[in-house]
């Protein structure tokens, strides 16, 4: 939900959150960190992308795909499976940490200049020194990854500061590994967010997800045109989760009601998480 400036484009489609591979680790100063909610290890296996094709060959030009897990980056087959999806029709999104900028800018940029990925997220931290960004050679598109309850809302100031403006606040996910690490200084650094986003509503262009929404009571800043112009929708409504490492679909990656995949056609499973 952009509440900032948004540039409209005519489409009617569905939007496909993907996790391509299960690993969502990293090293900092060498030590290995997992700061996302799904509980992956540093074992974390590969999707098959090609039962994904399967899955997704009958979707309408124009939906879009946003793929993560952790670094996708790292998955073998990565490339031929966007070139098969850019031959489809289909925009895909890749979604990154920003430690994984360096050691894979080559391919990043390549996918980038080839139109493989469109929108690249980089999920980041007070510490992350958003000078390496310059690395990517087209940066229009990159937008910032922050969790409201981890980083502290003064990391928008910073961001102020950079080339690369356009943030992306996630909300706190008390799901799978986000269940272990809630404590007391979670909930003061969400009490945080919500008592001073107001500073950079309409300031920023900013975008949330449903849950931060929610969190964050983005309404309330918002007029009722306002709200009907850029609230995207409820989690289901236009958008879904696939996790094509253990080949399941669910309404969202929070959601805990998780179904196999099988042989059911896309149509169907969308169908199915609609009714």
């Amino acid at each position: 939900m952009k509440i900032n400036k948004i540039y409209k484009k005519s489409y009617d489609g569905d939007v496909f959150n993907l996790n391509v591979r299960d690993n969502h680790n990293y090293f900092a100063n060498n030590l290995l960190v997992s700061n996302c909610h799904e509980e992956s290890t540093s074992s974390g296996l590969h999707g098959d992308l090609d039962n994904l094709i399967n899955l997704i060959k009958d979707l309408p030009k124009g939906t879009e795909l946003a793929l993560g897990g952790g670094n996708p980056l790292s998955h073998p087959n990565l490339v031929p499976f966007l070139e098969v999806c850019k031959e489809l029709g289909i925009i895909c999104n890749i979604t990154i940490n920003f430690k994984h900028i360096l050691p894979f800018s080559t391919l990043l940029n390549d996918l980038i200049n080839k139109e493989l990925v469109y929108g690249v997220g980089i999920s980041i931290s007070d510490n992350s020194n958003l000078s390496h960004l310059t690395i990517i050679e087209n940066r229009k598109n990159i937008v910032f990854h922050i969790i409201a309850g981890v980083e502290s809302i003064k990391i928008l100031d910073k961001i102020k500061e950079s080339e690369v403006k356009k943030v992306l606040i996630l909300g706190y996910k008390e799901f799978g590994r986000g269940v272990n690490f809630y404590n007391s200084s979670v909930e003061e650094c969400k009490k945080e967010w919500f008592n001073e986003i107001h500073k950079y509503i309409k300031k920023m262009h900013l975008s949330f997800d449903n849950l931060s929404v929610k969190q964050l009571e983005i309404k309330r800043f918002l007029t009722d045109e306002e709200w009907k112009s850029f609230f995207m929708g409820e989690d289901g409504q236009f958008t879904m989760y696939i996790d094509a490492v253990k080949e399941e679909f669910a309404i969202s990656s929070t959601s805990s009601s998780r179904f196999p995949i099988l042989k059911n056609k896309i149509d169907f499973i969308f169908s199915f998480l609609r009714s």
